[in-house]
């Protein structure tokens, strides 16, 4: 086979599955000095708030970067300051750079209600 034939075009590498994995992200908590003054329910629905905050300015720099078609799902936003997501490795590695994100990690252990990737995807 010629080098020519053997390499692949680029629209050809672009369409290929590419394999998904879930993770984790870790976004940043609300200042705790301000919830410490709340009651318990206050600090319940403030952490909501700013979580989905979070997740929505997350997701509005996922489209900035053009990183919309490899970043499956989001999970809505909760009152812990995890949110879990199917990407792939690529966009996870680019969501570690994320403002507000603290952390990315594989999620091997935890159980979620998202979709297991297919194998060989």
């Amino acid at each position: 086979m010629s080098e020519q034939q053997n390499k692949k075009s680029e629209p050809e590498l672009k369409s290929r599955p590419k394999r998904l994995v879930r993770s984790v992200v870790t976004i940043e908590r609300p200042n705790a000095e301000i919830l410490a003054r709340c009651n318990r329910a206050e600090k319940y629905r403030r952490l909501r708030e700013h979580n989905g905050q979070m997740r929505t300015q997350l997701l509005n720099w996922i489209d900035e970067h053009g990183l919309s078609e490899e970043v499956i799902q989001v999970s809505e936003p909760t009152a812990f300051n995890t949110l879990f997501v199917v990407a792939t490795r690529h966009a996870l590695d680019e969501l570690s750079q994320a403002p507000g994100v603290v952390q990315v990690a594989e999620d091997g252990d935890i159980t979620t209600d998202l979709p297991r990737p297919e194998a060989g995807e």
